[in-house]
C-alpha cells in the first residue's frame, strides 16, 4: 500500500485580527503557553527567516543608506565580449568566399527586440562556435534588429557550420573579438565598450501595531518572564517584532507590486528580479537527475559564478535531491559541510552542504516557500512556488561606477537621518505617559521600517524549479 498523508496541515491555531486592539480575552488563552516550550518553538521556527540566519552566520547582507529620498540605485557592467546568432541559414558558402550573415533578433542585440546595439564592428575578428573559424568583418548594414554583417574567411576555408557542407546554419553562434589582423598600416576603427547599466529600486514601507486597553495591561496575567516583564510590553511588541521580520522577508524576496494603489511606493523583490534578470534551470519534478544539478553548474560557470552557493529550497525540492544524492551516495559518501561555523551549528540554522563540478552548495530548507508550514494549509489550486529553489552567490562583487563592495544580495535599510544610526525599525508609543496620550487609557505599539531589497550581478544567481513535463 503506498504511503499518504492522511492528515495534513491545518490553519489553526494561527493569528487573529483585532481590529479594535486587544482585550484580555487574548490574554486569558496565553495561560496555555508554558515559558519553557518558548525555546522549542524558536528552534523549530528560526530557520524561517533567511535574513535573520545569515546575520547569525556573519553574512553582510544588510546596508543602511541615509539618502533624501527612498530611490537606490547601482551600477554593473556588461561582458568585455559580445556574440550573435545567425538568424537564416546561409547556403552555397565555398572556401574563401565571403558571405553576408543576418544577426537573430532579440538574441544579438544589447537592447533586444529593438536592434540597435549590436556587438560587431568593421574590422572585428569573429569566429564561428562550432568549428572555430575565423573571418573578419568587412561590411555593416545597420537595419533595426536584423544587422548584415558582410564576413570574409582568414583562411582558406569556408564558414560553414562544422567542418563539412556548403552551409552555416540558423543559431550558430559568432563571437567577437578585437582587431587581430590589423596590417601593418592600420589606422584607427570603431570602439567596443562594455556597456553601464545603473539599476533603481525603491523601499516600501512596513508597518505592525499593537493596540491593548488599561483592563489588559492592569491584569498582566499569571504569566511572569522575570524581571518584572510580563505580558506587556515583552512578549506583546516580541510578536509584533516576529511579525515584522516574517513582514520585511516577504518584502525583500518577493517583492511589493504598488502600481495599482495611489499614494505608495513598492519595492522590487529578489526573486522577481532574478526571474527577470537571472538565470533558470528546470527539472521535472520528482525526479531530479545528475544531468540536472550538471545543467545548474553549466550556468554557473557560464555567468562567472562564485565558488560558494547558499541554495534556498522549497521542502518539495529539497526532497527531490535528497532522493537523487541518497540514491547515488547510499553510504554516505557526502560531506555536510558547516557554513561558517561548526558543523553541529550549520544544522541547527538547516543548512547541508554538497560539493560538485568546482562549486559548494549549501542547501537551506526556506520555510517562506512553503504555505504548509509558514500558514498551516495545504494549497489545492496550485502553488507556485511549490519544487522551487532560489541559489544565491556568497562573497562580495564590486560597483561598476563607484567600485564600492557589497554582497550579492542586499537588504536595504532607508535610514532616516533624525533617528539615531543603527535603528532599521522604528519603535514609539510603549506606554501610559506619552505626551500625545488622548483620554483613553490604552497602550498603543507602533512599528515601522522602510525596505527594500538590491541584487548585484542577477545573472549569476539560478533559479531552480521543477516542471511537470
Amino acid at each position: 500500500m503506498p504511503s499518504a498523508i492522511i492528515r495534513g496541515a491545518t490553519g489553526q491555531p494561527g493569528p487573529i485580527a483585532y481590529q479594535s486592539g486587544i482585550t484580555t480575552a487574548i490574554f486569558n488563552e496565553l495561560n496555555f503557553v508554558i515559558p519553557d516550550y518558548i525555546p522549542g518553538l524558536i528552534a523549530k521556527y528560526g530557520n524561517s527567516q533567511y535574513t535573520l540566519a545569515m546575520e547569525i552566520l556573519g553574512g553582510t547582507t544588510v546596508e543602511q543608506v541615509n539618502t533624501t529620498t527612498n530611490t537606490f540605485s547601482h551600477f554593473e557592467k556588461g561582458r568585455p565580449f559580445g556574440s550573435g546568432l545567425v538568424a537564416t541559414n546561409v547556403t552555397g558558402v565555398t572556401s574563401g568566399a565571403a558571405i553576408n550573415v543576418t544577426l537573430k533578433s532579440p538574441e544579438s542585440y544589447n537592447n533586444g527586440a529593438t536592434g540597435t546595439q549590436s556587438p560587431f564592428l568593421l574590422n572585428q575578428t569573429v569566429k564561428i562556435r562550432s568549428n572555430g573559424r575565423k573571418a573578419k568583418v568587412t561590411n555593416i548594414t545597420r537595419t533595426t534588429g536584423a544587422f548584415v554583417l558582410e564576413l570574409t574567411p582568414l583562411g582558406s576555408y569556408a564558414l560553414i557550420t562544422g567542418t563539412s557542407g556548403t552551409q552555416l546554419n540558423a543559431g550558430e553562434g559568432l563571437e567577437t573579438f578585437g582587431n587581430q589582423l590589423a596590417g601593418e598600416s592600420s589606422d584607427s576603427q570603431g570602439t567596443q565598450q562594455a556597456k553601464l547599466y545603473r539599476y533603481d529600486n525603491t523601499a516600501t514601507v512596513a508597518r505592525a501595531s499593537v493596540k491593548s486597553s488599561d483592563l489588559a495591561s492592569m491584569n498582566k496575567t499569571q504569566i511572569d518572564f522575570g524581571n518584572g516583564n510580563f505580558y506587556e510590553p515583552f512578549l506583546a511588541v516580541k510578536e509584533m517584532n516576529t511579525q515584522m521580520m516574517a513582514s520585511i522577508e516577504d518584502i525583500v524576496m518577493e517583492g511589493v507590486p504598488s502600481a495599482n494603489i495611489s499614494g505608495t511606493n513598492g519595492t522590487d523583490g529578489i526573486i522577481p528580479v532574478v526571474q527577470s534578470r537571472g538565470s533558470e534551470v528546470d527539472y521535472i519534478a520528482n525526479n531530479f537527475a545528475v544531468g540536472d544539478f550538471q545543467n545548474i553548474t553549466n550556468v554557473l560557470d557560464a555567468n562567472g559564478g562564485p565558488r560558494e552557493y547558499h541554495g534556498l529550497q522549497a521542502l518539495t525540492q529539497r526532497q527531490d535531491i535528497n532522493n537523487l544524492l541518497f540514491g547515488i551516495y547510499r553510504n554516505g559518501a557526502i560531506s555536510y559541510d558547516s557554513v561558517g561555523f561548526s558543523q553541529e551549528a550549520a544544522t541547527s540554522y538547516g543548512f547541508r552542504g554538497f560539493s560538485t563540478d568546482t562549486f559548494d552548495f549549501h542547501f537551506h530548507r526556506y520555510k517562506g516557500m512553503s504555505a504548509e508550514a509558514l500558514f498551516g494549509y495545504t494549497p489545492t489550486q496550485g502553488d507556485y512556488r511549490a519544487y522551487f529553489g532560489l541559489f544565491v552567490p556568497q562573497g562580495m562583487t564590486q560597483d561598476a561606477k563607484d567600485d564600492s563592495t557589497r554582497p550579492y544580495m542586499q537588504w536595504v535599510y532607508q535610514q532616516n537621518p533624525d533617528i539615531p544610526a543603527g535603528m532599521r525599525i522604528y519603535s514609539w508609543s510603549l506606554g501610559y505617559t506619552q505626551p500625545t496620550k488622548t483620554t483613553e487609557a490604552s497602550n498603543k505599539y507602533e512599528q515601522i521600517a522602510y525596505v527594500g531589497s538590491r541584487v548585484t550581478a542577477a545573472e549569476q544567481f539560478v533559479i531552480l524549479k521543477g516542471i511537470n513535463s
